[in-house]
């Protein structure tokens, strides 16, 4: 058995040496609850933990309890920028707060036999580009999240194995918005013609939502070797909707300008421009939401009486897509953005953690997770990121109130990019790539407070 730890340990420290040269940012979140998000998402292995059957519904079989519950409430912010070379300007974007959730719950119905609940969120993206940005005609707002519940079950087959699944769905909601040109002929109402020249843009932003109920399972197995190590597996679906999109045009006209794109418009634009408006319609994008499924193989430690340490590697299949971007039909046709988000990838992630009993009341909790990337480098953009980064987690859990009381947080910082494909000017003649380089960066942080009690 010793032989068989040793062996385990040293494939995962080898692959996970391999994944840190390529770490990157994942939009899937580690967890929703705080202890989940203080240990990095580091706990597919992690008996005994109400919190980690939210990740491997096995792990109900191996609480000691009858039962509990655990509620929690967060915040979710994250930002990124664009800086142009060629004026050293910087654009943060805007949007950045979201409130996040977790519920869990365990019940016993006989001694091999345990049901559970989790609700949680794994998939969060968000924000958008100033008015100014390089890339707006390349997207520049998204609202991505996945909202999720399972019923859970788990069976321990004798002491040491369990096995467990979880079933139910999850609701996805989008939107995106993009920011286009049109136009504008000196009879708006009409299309533009060589008897009906086109004098003048107006750039207008663009913007569809949606949501879409969908199926949502997960798989798990516990195997525990001894007192001390223990193997765990946990397979979480991926999840795969056409949203109901609506469309429509966004705030007011953002400008008006002559043939060439960069001038001031000709007299009378304006009234134009509201003429063109008015006869236009958004049309949204077609195509699936989808996003990936998590496969995660993990070793967990109990050190001595005080310190557990568990290490995890993550298998994310296939990546995001999202729906095309809304157009805008004129008198004078189609009008699309010029650029569609790109599409994920898989990628391998490592992530550790370490949890510390201080005593009989104070449990204190650690994190690092790294994870490759899951955008190509050649169609990297800020919208999706998708660029290098690191996470590091921290959190304490205090026994009061008959239960425990604990906080999670977690610092996200992905790896500056740069690029040369996403600024660009649009005409009369359409849109075409300038190719001034630009550099991508984004941070976030992850909090979340929440109470357990188990009877």
């Amino acid at each position: 058995m010793a032989e068989v730890v040793r062996g385990v340990i040293r494939v995962g420290l080898a692959l996970g040496v391999c994944a840190l040269p390529a770490a990157a940012q994942s939009m899937a979140l580690p967890a929703s609850d705080p202890v989940g998000i203080a240990r990095g998402g580091a706990q597919v292995a992690f008996g005994y933990s109400l919190e980690a059957a939210a990740t491997n519904p096995s792990l109900l079989a191996s609480l000691k309890e009858k039962g509990g519950f655990y509620l929690a409430a967060g915040l979710e912010t994250s930002s990124f920028q664009e800086s142009l070379e060629s004026d050293q300007k910087s654009r943060y974007s805007m949007d950045r707060n979201r409130a996040i959730g977790a519920f869990g719950f365990a019940a016993r119905m006989a001694s091999g036999w345990t049901l559970g609940l989790k609700v949680d969120e794994p998939y969060l993206r968000h924000g958008r580009l100033p008015d100014d940005a390089p890339s707006r005609y390349l997207g520049d707002g998204i609202d991505l999240s996945a909202k999720r519940m399972e019923v859970q079950a788990a069976w321990a087959l004798n002491p040491n194995i369990s096995v467990g699944l979880g079933v139910g769905v999850a609701r996805l909601s989008y939107e995106s918005s993009s920011v286009m040109r049109l136009n504008v002929p000196n009879d708006a109402a009409l299309p533009g013609s060589g008897s009906n020249a086109v004098n003048g843009l107006v750039e207008q932003r663009v913007g569809q939502s949606g949501n879409k109920v969908v199926p949502s399972y997960s798989l798990g197995a516990r195997w525990a070797l001894n007192p001390r190590w223990t193997l765990g597996f946990a397979h979480q679906s991926g999840l795969k909707g056409a949203p109901n999109m609506k469309a429509g045009l966004r705030d007011s006209a953002l400008g008006a300008y002559a043939n060439d794109g960069l001038s001031a418009p000709p007299l009378g634009t304006s009234a134009r421009v509201a003429t063109l408006l008015a006869a236009s319609l958004a049309t949204p994008g077609q195509g699936n939401l989808e996003l990936p499924s998590q496969t995660t193989f993990g070793v967990r430690h109990r050190l001595s009486p005080m310190v557990t340490w568990e290490a995890d590697l993550r298998w994310t299949s296939g990546g995001l897509q999202a729906p095309s971007f809304a157009s805008i039909q004129t008198p004078s046709g189609t009008v699309s953005t010029p650029w569609e988000l790109p599409r994920g990838k898989s990628h391998l992630g490592v992530f550790v953690s370490a949890e510390v009993e201080m005593g009989k009341f104070w449990t204190l909790r650690g994190g690092l997770s790294l994870d490759q990337r899951s955008v190509q480098e050649n169609v990297t953009e800020p919208l999706l990121g998708g660029a290098r980064t690191a996470a590091f987690s921290v959190g304490l859990g205090h026994k009061m109130w008959g239960g425990e009381l604990n906080l999670g947080y977690q610092y996200r910082q992905s790896e500056d990019q740069d690029t040369s494909r996403l600024n660009g000017v649009w005409s009369s003649a359409g849109y075409r790539s300038v190719g001034t380089r630009q550099r991508l960066e984004g941070m976030g942080h992850l909090m979340a407070l929440g109470y357990k009690k188990t009877f």
